[in-house]
Parts: C-alpha cells; structure tokens; sequence
C-alpha cells in the first residue's frame, strides 16, 4: 500500500463528505446556522458509527481510517463553525454565539460517543 493510494483514498472521502455537506447546506435554509450544526453533529455521530462498525481505530487497516476520517472532515465543517459563531457575536448577541458553541461541541461530541455507544 503506497503513500500514493492512502491520500488518494483521503482525498475521496474528503471529496465525497463536501458534496455531501453542500447539499445538506442547500437543503437547510435558515438565518442561524443550523446546516452547519446538523453536518457537524451527524459528522461525528457517522464518525461513531464507523469507527465502532469496523472494530474501532486499533483495528481499523489504514485505507479505512483514510477513507472514514477524509469523509468526515470533508463533511463536517469546523471553520464554518468558528466563522458563524463570530459572525452571531458581531450581528446579534455573545449569548447567541456562545449558545451555538456550546450547542455545537456538546451534540457532537454526544453525538460521537452514541455513535460508538451503538456500534460497540
């Protein structure tokens, strides 16, 4: 297995997760964030689901750990997510903005821990 095929395979999965979360974005309209912290929090509940599926990162080959994590961050979007959250601090309230922090970290990383939950 060359160094070649595993970013390749990274690069598939990262390509397929952003069109994903481009056509969750366009489906969910909304003047909060909300698309960004639905494919966030279904990011990590897949991340969960995947990893505890295959066994867990230990027992993971390698091709899969590319292909689960390019998809998930190619999917999950955690610049959008600081960006927004700046932009609710600046166009409305820090209330606002520290309730999307807050909001978004603790769902998915409940989210995540389900996922494995289920899986393990």
């Amino acid at each position: 297995m060359t160094d070649l095929y595993l970013h390749a395979v990274f690069g598939l999965g990262g390509g397929l997760g952003a069109v994903l979360r481009h056509w969750v974005a366009r489906a969910i309209t909304h003047d909060l964030p909300v698309s960004t912290l639905v494919v966030n929090v279904l990011g990590s509940l897949l991340l969960g689901l995947w990893i505890g599926y295959l066994g867990g990162p230990v027992e993971m080959a390698e091709e899969e750990k590319r292909l689960v994590f390019g998809f998930c961050g190619g999917f999950t979007t955690f610049a959008s997510f600081a960006y927004q959250s700046l932009e609710l601090q600046r166009e409305r309230t820090i209330v606002l903005a520290g309730g999307n922090i807050l909001l978004s970290l603790g769902l998915c990383w409940l989210a995540l821990w389900l996922g494995l939950w289920v899986m393990g």
